[in-house]
């Protein structure tokens, strides 16, 4: 009885924890001249399912917010491989290059 009470303690948990993640990431950037950037975490873990392909690793993006000290600082112009360039190449999602209206809103 108290490995199943356990159990779905964990598992509780876990689902709590991923959710509170998973649901509050829509962060937006300031665009400049190009205008802001909104970025929807839930949206990405949805297609992605795999927090740690953009938050581990070299170059990868830390978990703070914009403007926060360690954030990610992407500036123009853009670069393959680097920051949403990694997925956004044309092959994993759709390529930056030619869609900046995509994620630049004025």
């Amino acid at each position: 009885m108290k490995k199943t009470v356990l159990l779905v303690t964990l598992i509780l948990a876990i689902a709590f924890v991923g959710s509170a993640f998973a649901s509050k990431n829509v962060l937006e950037f300031a665009g400049g001249k190009m205008g802001k950037v909104t970025f929807d975490g839930k949206m990405h873990n949805e297609k992605i399912k795999d927090c740690g392909k953009c938050h581990k690793g070299e170059g990868a993006f830390p978990m703070k917010k914009p403007g926060a000290e360690g954030s990610a600082k992407i500036t123009a112009p853009h670069k393959a491989g680097e920051f949403c360039g990694r997925c956004h190449n044309g092959k994993e999602a759709f390529a930056f290059e030619g869609n900046c209206a995509k994620c630049h809103k004025k």
